[in-house]
């Protein structure tokens, strides 16, 4: 069942899907950002599939191969604008032309500006359902200067609502206090969860988009110690903030906690997908997971955790003393 994203009127699927891997190749700070090759054709399907299957929530950003996820996006809902709802960011910068992103950031009301129009190109849509600051940590000033650019856009129905992908909770807190915002986005995963922020979002009624809800994969069940990344995918890269791959292997101490918990996860014929998903949707109503994906078959499994619904209140325990005496 559909609900309203946060303080907007914007009505939304329960869980989305987050379209960082169909940018395909790029690098961040010279190291690889993407994951590895991606078939558009299939990219596509996907999104087709999702559609047909009542998810209509697709969450982007611009960096996501510098501008290629957000194109992919627009030419798959090409004649179907209305069916789906599009969050996409700002804020990192970034070279189109050798897909390279920095983390050096730009939120001055010029760049934003300029940042959306071409994210409505890409997208070939004359508006943003959810326009998302990307850059994590922000100065006070910053925040009060992006809140009134995003309140300008909105204004001029450039954007219907807006959002913020950080991990700090004071941060967030102060937009919550601030602004009109709709969302915070933030990781959120059976091994990885962030009470803190849950509270904050249940408190101001915002929505809680969760990236990284399958661990970047290592929720799919597919790999185990001997598993192996090469430096062209995120997880092989080397970038210090990738924590569930080390060197390109899955980090031990997380295969350990997901062994703990499979049996649970995967009760009432779930897969070890769709029960990280049921985990999610147990933990917070203000939960909304944004699963990636390459592949058509890919969304077909994950869409298919819509219909189990959560875990219950005692799976939701039992997992935690679980992971807890770990």
């Amino acid at each position: 069942m559909n609900r309203m994203l946060g303080r907007s009127q914007i009505s939304v699927s329960p869980l989305g899907l987050g379209c960082w891997a169909i940018g395909g190749k790029f690098t961040l700070d010279g190291l690889a950002d993407g994951w590895g090759e991606v078939d558009e054709r299939e990219s596509m399907a996907g999104i087709h599939a999702a559609l047909e299957r009542g998810v209509n929530f697709f969450d982007t950003a611009d960096v996501y191969g510098t501008g290629h996820s957000e194109r992919v996006l627009g030419q798959a809902l090409k004649g179907r604008r209305q069916e789906a709802v599009i969050a996409t960011k700002f804020g990192y910068t970034y070279d189109e032309s050798t897909k390279e992103v920095f983390t050096r950031h730009n939120v001055t009301a010029d760049y934003v500006r300029s940042a959306c129009e071409r994210s409505l190109q890409r997208l070939d849509t004359d508006y943003i359902d959810v326009y998302q600051i990307h850059v994590g940590g922000l100065s006070l000033g910053e925040v009060e200067s992006v809140i009134d650019t995003l309140n300008g856009l909105r204004q001029e129905g450039l954007i219907r609502a807006y959002g913020w992908s950080t991990w700090d909770v004071a941060n967030a807190e102060l937009f919550a206090q601030k602004s009109e915002a709709a969302a915070i986005q933030h990781v959120l995963n059976v091994l990885s969860d962030d009470k803190e922020m849950l509270a904050l979002c249940e408190r101001y009624g915002l929505a809680s988009i969760n990236n990284t809800p399958l661990a970047m994969g290592l929720l799919s069940g597919k790999f185990n110690h001997d598993s192996r990344f090469s430096d062209q995918d995120v997880r092989g890269s080397g970038h210090d903030w990738v924590s569930y791959f080390k060197d390109g292997k899955p980090v031990p101490s997380f295969l350990t906690k997901l062994e703990a918990v499979r049996e649970i996860l995967t009760s009432e014929d779930r897969t070890l997908v769709q029960g990280a998903l049921a985990w999610i949707w147990g933990r917070s109503h203000a939960a909304i997971p944004i699963p990636g994906f390459k592949t058509r078959k890919q969304v077909e499994e994950i869409t298919g955790a819509v219909a189990f619904g959560p875990l219950s209140n005692g799976q939701m325990n039992e997992i935690e003393e679980l992971l807890g005496s770990l």
